[in-house]
């Protein structure tokens, strides 16, 4: 067998080819084709969290398998650079053993508020082990302990699994995304508001996705030591809502005011809108507890992976290019 390759898959005469048993596309050495073991694997590709690890980790020279729901995102992700696409429904357990399969490594991230995330967590161990992979990297979220946020609490039944599994594991834990404001400037640069249905003074350690997937690519190519470890990822500000629109402000040049949404409006707005009542709830959840407690970090940890200060709120606004001036 050759160097680097680790095991052989079929006979064929055709290179590259498709591996009839699912979506892959593997490379071929003459007439075997075999799997490279130092291909990792990145479940939950096609979300902004998934596009953004991808982005981080193809320039250290991995090659990527991507995981993803729909057909019609496999274009973009190899169009970015990733070598092979699986699509399908990554709660079915046969799905993701084949998707393990020949993997070195998995960054796994299960789509946002998934009502079956623990099972998918239990099956995704499964198929790690399964594969004899060498490291499992989750992406976690920060405070996965309070029960009050049901797609938290789900989060620490998947650590405790992994914790249990005897696999070489990361998780990492990121506070809530800077990169999430840009649903709100469409409002803010027309009517000059910042709603949120919280307390607009409550605080937030928000971080920068693009930090966050520079530790995932970090911790994937240096391996062995960050096994056994779980990092908090948090920004090094704690902003309310209220700092959050004048910075915003600012970075647009026109005044911007926090508003406290009344949570009931919001909800009949999002059933109204086709929000599954899961998602709805447990959002309703999140925003009860951000109302009195927010949700701050630690930024020390993070800053020691990236060997610098996280990035500021004021420098992500800075560099973020859809930013608009109103007239």
């Amino acid at each position: 067998m050759p160097v680097g390759w680790r095991r052989e898959l079929f006979q064929t005469g055709h290179t590259p080819c498709e591996n009839p048993r699912s979506d892959f596309i593997i490379f071929t050495s003459g007439n075997t084709v075999y799997e490279s073991p130092d291909m990792i694997l990145i479940t939950g590709a096609a979300g902004k969290t998934g596009l953004a690890v991808l982005k981080s980790v193809l320039p250290a020279g991995e090659d990527v398998r991507v995981l993803i729901r729909q057909d019609f995102q496999a274009a973009e992700l190899r169009e970015l650079g990733a070598a092979e696409t699986v699509v399908g429904d990554m709660s079915d357990p046969d799905l993701l053993r084949r998707a393990f399969e020949g993997m070195r490594a998995v960054y796994h991230i299960c789509p946002n508020m998934h009502p079956e995330e623990v099972k998918i967590g239990q099956y995704a161990i499964a198929a790690a082990r399964s594969a004899g992979l060498e490291y499992f990297v989750y992406h976690s979220v920060l405070h996965p302990q309070v029960r009050e946020m049901a797609h938290h609490w789900n989060k620490l039944q998947v650590e405790a699994l992994l914790l249990k599994s005897g696999l070489n594991y990361t998780i990492l834990q990121p506070a809530s995304y800077m990169q999430n404001i840009s649903g709100y400037w469409s409002k803010m640069l027309t009517d000059g508001e910042y709603a949120v249905p919280y307390a607009v003074d409550a605080r937030f350690s928000m971080v920068d996705l693009d930090d966050v997937a520079q530790v995932a690519a970090l911790v994937i190519r240096e391996g062995g030591r960050h096994f056994g470890a779980i990092y908090e990822l948090c920004g090094p500000q704690q902003l309310s809502s209220a700092d959050i629109a004048q910075m915003s402000g600012d970075a647009i040049h026109r005044m911007v005011h926090a508003v406290a949404l009344d949570r009931a409006a919001w909800d009949r707005s999002a059933r109204d809108h086709g929000m599954k009542d899961y998602a709805r709830m447990t959002l309703l959840s999140m925003f009860e507890y951000y109302d009195q407690y927010g949700f701050v970090g630690n930024a020390m940890v993070l800053g020691q992976l990236l060997g610098r200060t996280p990035t500021r709120f004021e420098e992500y606004l800075h560099r973020t290019t859809y930013l608009t001036t109103s007239d």
